[in-house]
């Protein structure tokens, strides 16, 4: 049985977003171990992503940069790794508006 994710309190989400638009390391290590890397934003953040897996190649730090703010109302606002595809990169802004699989 899995849990139903939760949203990532506004302050992770921030941080998430800055490390991932801008930390060559953070990335490196979100895209090999997601959940190790949400441990670094926060207890919280590490918590909420155990079953976080990537689905594909990270998104640009551009990529991130510039749909920050549609990021951080989803993160903040659904459960924060319902849509593991939202960080994939060409797919970053556009999967925002699909329904994930039930």
């Amino acid at each position: 049985m899995t849990s139903i994710p939760k949203p990532l309190s506004p302050e992770d989400s921030v941080r998430l977003l800055e490390l991932l638009g801008s930390d060559d390391d953070f990335r490196t290590l979100f895209q090999a171990n997601p959940p190790a890397a949400l441990a670094i934003v926060s207890e919280a953040a590490g918590k909420a992503s155990v079953d976080c897996s990537s689905a594909g190649a990270l998104a640009s730090k551009e990529e991130f940069q510039a749909a920050r703010s549609r990021l951080l109302s989803h993160l903040t606002s659904e459960g924060a790794f319902t849509l593991p595809h939202c960080f994939v990169s060409g797919d970053v802004d556009s999967s925002l508006s699909r329904k994930p699989r039930p």
